[in-house]
């Protein structure tokens, strides 16, 4: 895939073509990207509310009943639960890593498999997230649909 960029006048109107021969499930998430634009999250820190870039976010969970979603730096409570986030951002690449967790797997730098079928993720900052083996083969094929997207 041939990407090409160019630099317009502040006067012209900004605007993404694709050109393909079938929509793949990555072409379909760079559309719904581009479409939805920066999305945002009202985040509840000790500093007060503020609104988080979900692309930001590297991953949500969800202990005794709250949802907290972290960044690089900040850890933020948010009000809506992990079902309500997995249907609104699984489009942005979050992913049901385990009971209580989604993962950015944008955010996400290295794989490294576990014993009894668990995944091993390094993310982008450094921490480690482990899927669990009820989603580790749900990972996977959604790496491999990745990666034939790309051939």
């Amino acid at each position: 895939m041939k990407l090409r960029l160019e630099k317009i006048d502040a006067k012209q109107e900004e605007g993404v073509l694709i050109r393909y021969r079938e929509m793949t499930p990555t072409l379909q998430t760079i559309c719904t990207l581009v479409e939805k634009g920066h999305q945002k999250i009202l985040g509840m820190s000790e500093q007060g509310n503020v609104f988080l870039q979900v692309d930001d976010i590297l991953y949500f969970e969800s202990v005794d009943g709250k949802t907290f979603a972290y960044t690089d730096h900040m850890v933020y409570q948010i009000p809506q639960t992990l079902k309500d986030l997995s249907a609104t951002y699984g489009s942005n690449g979050f992913f049901r890593c385990a009971k209580g967790m989604l993962v950015n797997i944008y955010r996400i730098s290295a794989f490294k498999s576990q014993s009894f079928g668990r995944i091993e993720a390094t993310l982008e900052n450094g921490e480690v997230v482990i899927i669990s083996r009820k989603f580790a083969g749900e990972l996977r094929q959604v790496l491999q649909e990745g990666v034939q997207d790309e051939n």
